[in-house]
Order: structure tokens, then C-alpha cells, then sequence
């Protein structure tokens, strides 16, 4: 494993923010979103993972109604299977609950089985599925988990 050095992101960061979401997506945020959310802090909060002066992955999330939301998370194809993600939600985790969050949302791909898998292993549950949510027509498959997330 390797350990990640992991903070919040800033405007410097967006240039290699959307290179991961390129890199990552078929169909990745716009930089438009990204730089908005960046310039206006407020409801999300956009962790990055650095290893060696290099952001290698980084994610995104939200707040409402006593839950957080997973908004998005992204890790370099060159670090995965590193525990770069794993070191992500451990951020997450912990900045849900300051904000006095019980639990934490998300929505996957229906198609991302290692997505869905890596959800499962961290605690989140099968709520519902929500046909046709992405652009492309593919469901997405909601999760939730009670916080503390159990994290080993």
C-alpha cells in the first residue's frame, strides 16, 4: 500500500483533476463543473490523494438532509489496486461525520461490478436502482452505508 498524502483540492489542482476524469470516464465531469465547484466552496468537498508531487486520484463529496453523498471519486489508472480510493473514503468517512452525517450515499454504475464490489467491502448496502440515470442510458445502482464506515 502505498500512503497518499491527502488534502483538499484547490484551482491549482483542476488541470490534473480533469486529466483523471479523462483518464478514468467514458464520460467524465466537465471542466466547467469542476472549476465552478473548486472557485465556489460551500456544500462539497473535493479531496485529493498526492503521491510524489502527483495527484493520483481524488473525489467528491456532498451534504443534505443528514446524509453525505458520494459524489464522485476517481483514482489514475497508474495507482488503482494501490489503496489510493481506500484512502479517500477513510478521508470521506471522517468528514461525514464531523458535518453529523449517519450515513453515506452513493450511485454506481450498474456496470462497475469492482465499483460495486469495492462499496460492498467499505459497508454500503443495495437501496435501489435508478434506470437510466447516466447520459448514456446505463442504470445506476444506489448504495448506502451507516457511518463510521467499518474500514480495516
Amino acid at each position: 500500500m502505498l500512503i497518499a498524502d491527502i488534502d483538499f483540492c484547490a484551482q491549482a489542482d483542476l488541470g490534473q483533476l480533469v486529466s483523471i476524469e479523462e483518464a478514468c470516464f467514458e464520460q467524465p465531469w466537465d471542466r466547467r463543473v469542476i472549476e465552478h465547484d473548486l472557485a465556489n466552496p460551500g456544500q462539497v468537498a473535493y479531496l485529493k490523494a498526492t503521491l510524489a508531487g502527483r495527484i493520483a486520484g481524488y473525489g467528491v463529496l456532498g451534504r443534505g438532509y443528514g446524509a453525505a453523498h458520494l459524489m464522485n471519486i476517481a483514482v489514475h489508472p497508474d495507482y488503482r489496486s494501490r489503496c489510493v480510493g481506500l484512502q479517500l473514503m477513510m478521508s470521506f468517512d471522517e468528514i461525514a461525520r464531523e458535518w453529523g452525517c449517519g450515513r453515506m450515499r452513493l450511485e454506481v454504475r450498474s456496470g462497475n461490478a469492482a465499483a460495486r464490489d469495492f462499496y460492498s467491502k467499505l459497508g454500503f448496502a443495495y437501496m435501489k436502482r435508478e434506470r437510466k440515470y447516466y447520459a448514456n442510458g446505463e442504470d445506476a445502482i444506489v448504495m448506502v452505508a451507516r457511518l463510521p464506515l467499518p474500514i480495516k
